[in-house]
């Protein structure tokens, strides 16, 4: 555990304009908030954003209300605004009156428009500052008054709690400081230019809101210009909160410049892609920005990966801002998919320092843990079973992308204590982990979590750690260990297979009992194997084509149980809502078992999440019976962003990258509508690689522009329709021979090619034929579930043939390419470029299913 002889600090500029003296805080103007990523729209007052950085946050809501925390310290709550405007009494809140909302990775702007001011507010927080800015361009026809008023807290999260705070206004400062007895934790909140407008008992908070007031008497001198409000708090002496309060007043541009050199630094560094779909590449970019918001330096830990962020009004916790190290685990591998290595990095080794001796790792660590005994009386820190398989695949995953064997030699001794823990808990000798010896896993309560012996979700995460151990143990060079942990892994996916598979109900139980009967209930955990290809083949598929179903598949994600279970309720947490956290599982497992159009709209229900509700971020959990969110679900949650940045680039794009063996695999799942893709800055290892893909009428070219690829092999496997003939191969003009891959649904020819530094061109000839795209889905908050679901496609003779659901008598279009070459549809209509399907009457709102068959020329 590392303490940090500095205080964890916070500072939040606001910037006002008043008839003001320049030493009293005007800053000159400078250009702010332009960048590629904005995204903007009406706002909406109860809607949350954020803005954070490593050492503090601002969480808010579109009304322009905020709470701030210096971690682990909640600073205050209920930040707004009024405005008076000319002499009168009667205040303008700013909620009411608050239009419009513009976010970029570095700055979200809110505008307040009135009859004779508008006022937008930018607020900003700088990445390697513990502090936020905000500022305020105000336009005025007539003198204003702008009142701010918050409510002190400072207070570390839950459950740690200290007493004996006050607050006080400082002329000096011009701010209020609120403190406690031991001057150990403090808040400093104020401005240059303001006045106190009340005052709080020095002994003791008031419980009425704290105010000061910022008075522009002559608008016109203050256009253009801003003002600072400066919060900042934290652990720590008082001298070094003043000290972070001074220098954030005055010098706010360098403070917002250095926050957007950051972010446009974290796209350079890491992948980036450009696809015919705009809201995919733009929610892919978000994603980075989501993850990078988590990561959090704390004066007691150091730097870790928090689970979530959300505003926590009267309680003690901000969303899940804590550190959960399965979520770490989790994220780490959406990380490692666009390059972010040395987050991943420092948020693996972070959780080390909290593994139990007898080697499991932590489930959860309250940030407020530094000043209470956490482990000793609390009971949440070791409570999940999954977490310590979950930290040897995230090790394996980074180690695989990178190649770091330093770090697995660093880490080695927590890695082999975790596997011999995770070893330890198979009581009953069947080679898989127990839950209840373990702990908890896929479920955390209610029936299906009780009385089982292991659900697939552990078992699935300690397959795949068993496999990966043998890995790691050669990488440390113990190779006795590495032979041991293969001997480990054959037996448990043969278990795994067995004890899971029902011939009966023909998919993968949830888990089994003690006696080795299966809990017969559907859900969508069994995706986290199917994603790591541990099951059967076929029957992962026949897993997959009922995951499809309307009975799990939303339009807006995936149920975490039936609904055709007796223990399903639409807003419960773990009996049947929506998380796009197992949206992440089930759409790479999709694209992995090539089902690319049910992966693709899978992969498009969590994609439109990202601007759904806080703009950029995306939900914990959704309703499993509409598009909607239940009021307590987290709005920046960690492991939801997996839903689109996983099956994203290892699932659509097929892109992974192995170097301990110098091999990557390029196996892109595109619809066949996409004539052009570029991916650029894949790294892995040493190399560094980008592609150009650009498809003809009867051609399919893949550019490949390398970086020290030296050694480096590229498997190259294209998916195109499953009625697609491959004519012939060439690499660099030179035609060569091709293997071909088929499934049920496309037809891949497969090349190796051996990279080197530079470009090398690969072309397919093939002979066009009829192919389904994914059915156009649309959904918005507040739907029911009502899109075209294809449970299968596969390819008989000279016909596709496609089992279908959609609501009774609706009516249903599905695009296709090729329609030129259709010579009937049974079971629909031909018309234009879509196949037109009626669907039976039937109980309205109740999905029923229907065949067509499509014949090609």
């Amino acid at each position: 555990m590392r303490r940090s002889l500095l205080p964890c600090l916070f500072v939040l500029v606001i910037g006002l304009g008043g008839a003001l003296r320049a030493h009293q805080g005007l800053i000159d103007p400078f250009p702010i908030g332009e960048s590629g990523l904005k995204l903007e729209r009406p706002a909406r007052p109860g809607t949350p954003f954020d803005k954070v950085g490593r050492k503090c946050a601002v969480l808010g809501d579109e009304s322009g209300s905020f709470e701030a925390w210096a971690y682990p310290l909640k600073l205050f709550r209920n930040f707004e605004f009024s405005f008076l405007v000319g002499n009168s009494t009667r205040p303008v809140r700013g909620a009411d009156i608050v239009g419009w909302i513009e976010v970029t990775p570095a700055v979200t702007t809110l505008t307040f428009t009135y009859q004779s001011f508008s006022v937008k507010a930018h607020y900003i927080t700088p990445i390697d500052e513990a502090g936020s800015i905000v500022l305020l361009e105000i336009e005025a026809t007539e003198p204003l008054t702008v009142i701010c008023s918050f409510l002190p807290v400072l207070q570390p999260m839950w459950p740690a709690g200290i007493g004996g705070q006050y607050a006080y206004w400082s002329e000096d400062l011009r701010a209020y400081v609120i403190s406690e007895p031991t001057r150990m934790n403090h808040a400093v909140v104020g401005s240059p230019a303001a006045a106190a407008v009340s005052y709080t008992p020095a002994h003791m908070l008031s419980d009425a809101p704290s105010e000061f007031k910022i008075v522009i008497d002559d608008p016109g001198k203050v256009s253009g210009r801003f003002i600072p409000i400066v919060l900042a708090g934290g652990k720590g002496e008082r001298e070094h909160v003043i000290d972070v309060y001074h220098k954030l007043e005055s010098d706010p541009c360098s403070c917002y410049r250095r926050t957007v050199d950051h972010y446009n630094g974290l796209m350079e560094r890491t992948l980036r892609i450009k696809t015919p779909e705009p809201r995919i590449d733009l929610a892919f970019e978000w994603a980075k920005v989501a993850y990078d918001n988590l990561l959090v330096d704390h004066p007691d830990f150091g730097m870790g990966l928090v689970a979530g962020l959300g505003a926590s009004g009267t309680s003690g916790r901000p969303g899940f801002g804590w550190f959960f190290g399965g979520d770490a685990y989790i994220n780490s591998f959406s990380m490692n998919s666009y390059g972010d290595y040395a987050s991943v990095r420092e948020a693996l080794a972070f959780t080390t320092q909290f593994q139990r001796e007898d080697g499991k790792m932590a489930h959860e660590i309250s940030q407020a843990a530094g000043y209470i005994d956490w482990f000793g009386r609390y009971p949440y820190g070791y409570i999940h079973g999954d977490t310590s398989p979950f930290f040897i695949t995230a090790v394996y995953d980074y180690y695989r992308c990178t190649g770091d064997d330093d770090f697995v030699k660093r880490c080695w001794s927590n890695v082999k204590r975790a596997y011999e823990w995770c070893l330890s808990t198979d009581a009953n000798g069947d080679g898989l982990m127990d839950n209840r010896k373990a702990g908890l896993g896929a479920l955390e309560y209610g029936k299906l979590a009780g009385g089982i012996e292991t659900d697939i979700y552990i078992a699935a995460i300690w397959v795949r750690a068993a496999q990966a151990m043998e890995f790691l143990a050669e990488a440390a060079g113990e190779r006795s260990c590495a032979r041991e942990a293969e001997r480990h892994y054959l037996r448990a996916r043969k278990s795994f297979e067995e004890r899971f598979w029902s011939e009966d109900l023909q998919f993968y139980a949830y888990a089994f009992n003690a006696g080795g009967e299966h809990v017969e209930v559907f859900s969508p955990w069994s995706a986290v194997g199917l994603m790591w290809e541990l099951g059967d083949p076929g029957h992962s598929r026949k897993t997959l084509q009922r995951l499809c179903s309307s009975e799990l598949s939303t339009d807006w994600g995936v149920r975490s149980i039936s609904n055709r279970c007796e223990y399903y309720q639409p807003l419960n947490y773990n009996y049947g809502a929506v998380w796009p956290f197992l949206n992440s599982w089930v759409a790479t497992a999709q694209f992995k078992h090539h089902f690319p159009l049910q992966g693709y709209n899978t992969l498009m229900a969590t994609v439109r999440h990202t601007y759904d509700n806080q703009l950029g971020a995306i939900n914990e959990v959704f309703s499993g019976s509409l598009h909607t969110w239940p009021q307590e679900s987290v709005s920046h949650q960690g492991f939801s962003t997996a839903g689109v940045v996983l099956p994203l680039v290892r699932g659509l794009f097929g892109l992974e990258g192995d170097a301990i063996v110098k091999r990557v695999r390029f196996a892109p799942h595109f619809p066949a509508d996409w004539l052009e893709v570029s991916v650029d800055n894949y790294r892995f290892g040493d190399a560094v690689l980008s592609f150009e893909y650009i498809r003809g009428k009867d051609t399919l070219f893949i550019g490949i522009s390398a970086r020290g690829a030296g050694g480096y092999t590229l498997d190259l496997a294209p998916a195109l329709g499953a009625s697609t003939s491959i004519r012939s191969a060439r690499i660099d003009g030179r035609e060569v021979q091709f293997e071909l891959s088929k499934s049920l649904q496309v037809v891949q020819p497969r090349v190796t090619v051996p990279l080197k530094d530079g470009l090398t061109s690969v072309g397919f000839g093939f002979r066009p034929a009829v192919e389904v795209l994914p059915p156009c889905i649309e959904t918005k908050p507040g739907d029911v579930n009502k899109g075209l679901k294809i449970i299968s496609m596969q390819k008989v003779a000279k016909e596709l043939v496609l089992e279908l659901e959609g609501l009774a008598g609706e009516t249903y279009r599905l695009p296709v390419v090729g329609s030129e070459m259709i010579r009937c549809v049974d079971g629909g209509k031909l018309k234009g470029d879509r196949v037109e399907i009626e669907f039976p009457a039937g109980t309205r709102g109740e999905f029923v299913r229907k065949r067509i068959r499509i014949t090609g020329g």
